[in-house]
């Protein structure tokens, strides 16, 4: 559906050539046909204001800015978000998955080392896949600086991150891995590799587990073990994983629970 949405917004600037107040008058009634949902409504109005921005570079950002759902949308969906990840299931996991997961870095299938590689240092699944890698550091053996998914003025820059403390691996060991690894899957498409990544998960660690859910562990296994400062949950979680400071995407992963067995 957003992709027709684009088109009929893409021929109505090409065609009609609408001044800025028909624009944005035509711009709220595209967002709100079809009796859309409310996070759909300030999806859409996003990705209007993103192709805009990126396809006709004339409009001003004074412009841009006006491109955007009522404040009481946007505050109704920030609060139906809030509510969705505090009915989360809390998902438990303890020390035998751990061990598990570690288990896999000496394993034959260049997936289930990616699986390893990609708990221990607790990033993304399609950055360990293609993302750059700088030097890790001489005086530290468990920090890694890779390129990282990021937007804005963050885009394309290099980040350092720790891997798990207590992981039986150090960052020039963790570098020469993934960089091995990378070679033993060259060819695999990234959607299939992803694919893979999770059916593995769910085959050989825990079915309701998948390789998002391996960031989450990463980040409350360190809090849980290595917190020295005694941080709060959330504001420990965004700082290893590298979220800015204004941030709060650390909720999100706060549904996971150590347990000591």
């Amino acid at each position: 559906m957003s992709k027709k949405l684009i088109s009929k917004l893409h021929n109505y600037v090409n065609e009609e050539k609408p001044s800025e107040e028909n624009l944005l008058k035509f711009i709220k009634e595209l967002a709100n046909s079809n009796d859309p949902a409310d996070r759909t409504i300030t999806s859409r109005f996003s990705k209007f204001k993103k192709y805009l921005k990126e396809v006709h570079p004339s409009y001003s950002d004074e412009f841009l800015r006006k491109i955007a759902p009522p404040r009481e949308l946007t505050l109704k969906v920030i609060e139906a978000n809030k509510i969705k990840r505090n009915d989360k299931r809390l998902v438990e996991f303890d020390q035998n998955i751990v061990d598990k997961l570690y288990s896999f870095k000496d394993d034959e299938s260049p997936l289930k080392k990616m699986i390893f590689l990609q708990f221990v240092s607790g990033r993304r699944v399609a950055e360990l896949f293609e993302n750059d890698l700088g030097t890790n550091p001489k005086d530290k053996t468990k920090t890694v600086k890779m390129k990282l998914d990021k937007k804005g003025d963050k885009k394309g820059k290099f980040f350092s991150f720790d891997l798990i403390q207590d992981s039986p691996i150090t960052n020039k060991e963790w570098r020469k891995l993934l960089i091995s690894t990378r070679k033993a899957l060259v060819g695999v498409d990234k959607g299939v590799y992803s694919q893979r990544i999770n059916k593995i998960i769910k085959r050989d660690v825990r079915q309701d587990l998948s390789s998002h859910d391996l960031r989450s562990m990463y980040a409350v296994f360190r809090f849980q073990h290595e917190n020295s400062d005694s941080q709060n949950l959330t504001g420990y979680i965004g700082k290893i994983l590298n979220h800015s400071e204004a941030s709060d995407s650390g909720i999100a992963y706060s549904n996971f629970k150590w347990v000591n067995k």
